[in-house]
């Protein structure tokens, strides 16, 4: 009987340890989540901190200074065609050329 009150008692440890080491795992898992939530709200913050301060009008132009396209130059017109890579590397070539 003794050896049969042993065993259990080395069984009953193992879980208990195992319940412990789960315990401080999760504990560890959740605080190093809070800790990357607080680093990113302040790596937030101090990114719209310098989008604040930013005042130099070359970086973001102003709807005045941008320019639309024309008629003859329209970013999809309806006759655009349609090149293979071979002929955008001939004319890519072309146009370096002259």
């Amino acid at each position: 009987m003794g050896f049969d009150v042993l065993l259990i008692a080395v069984i009953v440890g193992g879980i208990g340890l195992s319940v412990v080491y789960v315990r401080a795992e999760y504990r560890s898992w959740r605080e190093h989540g809070a800790a990357e939530r607080r680093r990113e709200a302040a790596l937030r913050d101090l990114h719209a901190a310098r989008l604040s301060e930013q005042n130099d009008p070359q970086l973001l132009p102003s709807v005045v200074q941008m320019q639309g396209f024309s008629d003859g130059e329209a970013a999809n017109p309806e006759h655009a065609r349609v090149y293979t890579l071979a002929e955008r590397r001939k004319r890519l070539r072309q146009s370096a050329n002259q």
